[in-house]
């Protein structure tokens, strides 16, 4: 089911017996039944009546509030999983250091695979001898994950492979935005500001799936524990990053979908307007919504990543990560 993404500002979302309507002073911008909905995504000054967020928690459909920039404010949530002993089980497996290891191991061995796949992807339809390094630094970087002996080593080895593959980066993308480099809160250019959307957009939707699956979002075996940092969403973000977000917007810049005058600057940073906005999120749900390679959705991919998280929690089943051939 596709999310329902509401931009215009000063609507009003209400609902008529089981469908939810949209409006906007004495106009019906939508209505739609709420069983086709999977879950509400707001963006700015948009406002919720009270009998429809009943409606919405009804149905266990979750509401994202995000600010026009992408940043996710808070989440309005139907009751949880009641997995209690699935929650302790993640907690004893915090801290075991060899599980999160092993689980960190297996999230960055991912990333830098699906890095490399891309960065050669480009290479061979534009072949330049600047891909070498980038690519040299990926396949070291490949080459001494399993080694890494505790999970700083870990991160700083993912750190200098990132900085390798944004090098890279730069040259895959070919239209008339400019991308100097990777940058963020704020983004610096219109690259960067659809590269931290398409980032939150998906941290969005890994949250409320987590804790739908019964695990705590904010209790993750690769990132570190800080006030309001949802570690696990961000470790299974990082298997997604460069396959699905990076592609998304490698597709449309090079395709010049977005031209310079779709972005505004404001404090310091670079975001999309609200029609550019609109357009982007239309093709980031395109995205999420068509085949992968392997014949699933990417949303059911997200799904299975999930359950083979829990396995490994609950069983000590090895962590298997995403592997999508590009």
């Amino acid at each position: 089911m596709p999310m329902l993404y509401l931009v215009e500002q000063g609507a009003v979302l209400g609902h008529e017996g089981e469908r939810l309507v949209i409006r906007k002073g004495d106009s019906v911008l939508l209505h739609i039944p709420v069983f086709r909905v999977e879950g509400v995504w707001i963006f700015g000054n948009v406002q919720v009546t009270t009998p429809a967020i009943g409606l919405l928690l009804a149905h266990g459909i979750e509401t994202c509030f995000f600010t026009m920039g992408g940043r996710l404010k808070g989440r309005l949530t139907p009751l949880v999983s009641r997995n209690v002993p699935l929650r302790l089980r993640q907690f004893e497996r915090y801290q075991d250091e060899a599980f999160r290891l092993a689980v960190a191991r297996q999230v960055v061995t991912a990333k830098l695979i699906h890095a490399r796949r891309l960065v050669m992807r480009h290479a061979r339809d534009h072949p330049d001898p600047a891909w070498e390094g980038p690519l040299r630094a990926l396949e070291q970087g490949l080459a001494q994950v399993k080694n890494a002996p505790h999970l700083s080593a870990l991160r700083g080895l993912e750190g200098r492979s990132t900085a390798a593959y944004f090098e890279a980066f730069r040259k895959m993308v070919r239209g008339e935005l400019p991308f100097e480099g990777r940058t963020r809160r704020p983004p610096r250019d219109p690259v960067n500001a659809m590269l931290s959307l398409g980032y939150a957009l998906l941290t969005g939707e890994l949250i409320g799936k987590i804790a739908a699956f019964g695990l705590d979002p904010y209790l993750g075996f690769y990132h570190e524990i800080r006030h309001g940092r949802p570690a696990l969403a961000l470790d299974l973000l990082e298997e997604f990053r460069h396959t699905l977000v990076d592609r998304l917007v490698l597709r449309l810049v090079n395709r010049r979908s977005f031209r310079p005058e779709d972005f505004i600057r404001q404090d310091e940073g670079v975001w999309l307007s609200p029609e550019a906005l609109r357009r982007y999120l239309a093709a980031y749900e395109a995205c999420m919504r068509q085949p992968a390679p392997g014949g699933r959705t990417w949303r059911e991919l997200l799904d299975e990543q999930i359950r083979r998280m829990v396995r490994a929690i609950l069983h000590g089943e090895p962590y298997r990560p995403l592997d999508v051939e590009l």
